[in-house]
């Protein structure tokens, strides 16, 4: 199987070297040959390990080659690589994309065109980079019913989450995410990672796949992490939690939740053990119970290794049609669940006067909505002034948010309310 690699950068990289370093161990396991024909890409790659490839600056006219049967996608974006794909799939090759948000923003109609030529677009590195979690889910769960999934799928904000919990209230958000810009783990420009965009396309394609639905990216509910405050990671240690950023996605009785949020995650949970730039996905399946997958996210050689395993299964002749694929145009929407009626349990940090009567007048307001409490805290944080810190039994979010906004009517509030929800 000869193949073209557009884009020449770290995963570009990865892939050709992990082609040439296990090209033996791979023409043994499958008892074909994988062949990096030509290399596209804006610049002339200076890597050593492109070295004797051929190199065209022109990305497009990989899909005129006779010599190419598949076309590795790996410039990013979702304009050129747009243009690209769809080329490749109707001039009859299949395609390995490691990109997500092209997947989450238009997977549906390029899936159908993969049908419509007989062809297929695989797409395993576009989410959690090294964890096999497409397949696990597509292949290996195909017979269970999918309760639920929960994972921690963007390593940038994990790194930043977990330093500011080592540290507890002594560093700021900004003061992590410019280390995180140091080390290489976060962009110059971090919103996508850091306000859950980059999670909530992972999450669109798990959803999509676990639950056998359309690519539905615009009924995400997305929260970033860039509001969170040092002393919150000092409260959930002391309540015996870790704040983790997490895609979450359920179908209850026929519809579906699909969200990415800060979390509070009790200690003992084992998402609450992913830590760094990690990455990790929870399945809950009907008949297989809670499985867990976890690995590196990122990076040349776990994002290399997940498009490899999508050339292996080509070169090893897998028909078309697992996961989303040639079905994807049967795939029958189901009704999303309206955010005010999703259920959860909550942190709620209210910054108060210190007065008579304000813990009562709070507690009351809560009970008004019959929001019952599993944890109080109290602390003082300068004269007259102190935290009141609450963990509620789980509650729908409209009721919640119904009750915060009476809580900073109160004249005794004296700063907006943090809340957090809390995984269970």
């Amino acid at each position: 199987m000869k193949i073209a690699i557009c884009g020449a950068g770290t995963v570009g990289q990865g892939v050709t070297q992990i082609l040439h370093d296990n090209h033996a161990l791979i023409t043994a396991r499958t008892g074909g040959t994988i062949e990096v024909t030509v290399v596209a890409s804006r610049s002339v790659p200076t890597d050593q390990v492109f070295k004797g490839v051929a190199y065209t600056a022109d990305i497009h006219s990989v899909c005129r080659r006779d010599d190419v049967d598949v076309v590795v996608e790996l410039i990013g974006g979702t304009t050129d690589a747009k243009v690209l794909i769809e080329a490749a799939l109707g001039a009859g090759k299949s395609v390995v994309t490691a990109n997500k948000a092209l997947i989450a923003e238009y997977g549906d109609a390029l899936f159908a065109l993969a049908a419509k030529h007989e062809v297929q677009l695989r797409y395993e590195a576009a989410v959690a980079g090294s964890i096999p979690i497409i397949k696990v889910i597509q292949e290996s769960l195909a017979g269970n019913q999918i309760g639920w999934l929960a994972g921690i799928i963007n390593g940038t904000a994990n790194f930043i989450l977990t330093e500011m919990a080592a540290t507890g209230p002594t560093r700021t958000f900004d003061e992590v995410l410019q280390e995180a810009q140091t080390l290489g783990y976060a962009e110059a420009d971090p919103t996508f990672d850091v306000e859950g965009i980059d999670a909530a396309h992972k999450l669109t394609i798990l959803s999509a796949i676990a639950f056998d639905q359309p690519l539905r990216l615009d009924r995400v509910e997305i929260e970033g992490i860039s509001s969170l405050d040092p002393v919150d990671f000092k409260f959930a240690r002391e309540l015996g939690f870790k704040i983790k950023h997490l895609g979450v996605a359920r179908c209850q009785a026929g519809q579906l939740e699909m969200s990415v949020h800060p979390s509070f995650v009790p200690m003992t949970a084992i998402l609450a053990q992913i830590d760094g730039v990690q990455n990790a996905v929870l399945v809950c399946g009907d008949a297989a119970g809670e499985i867990l997958c976890a690995g590196a996210g990122a990076g040349a050689g776990p994002t290399g290794s997940a498009v490899v395993s999508d050339l292996i299964d080509l070169v090893e002749g897998a028909a078309p049609g697992g996961g989303l694929g040639a079905r994807a145009a049967a795939l029958k929407p189901l009704p999303v669940r309206p955010p005010a009626e999703v259920a959860s349990s909550y942190y709620l940090r209210i910054s108060v006067e210190d007065q008579p009567g304000v813990m009562s007048a709070v507690t009351s307001i809560l009970a008004r909505r019959t929001i019952s409490l599993d944890k109080i805290l109290q602390e003082d944080i300068a004269p007259n002034r102190s935290f009141i810190v609450l963990v509620t039994d789980p509650i729908q979010h409209g009721v919640i948010a119904e009750a915060i906004n009476e809580l900073q009517e109160m004249s005794s509030v004296i700063a907006p309310v943090q809340s957090i929800r809390v995984f269970r």
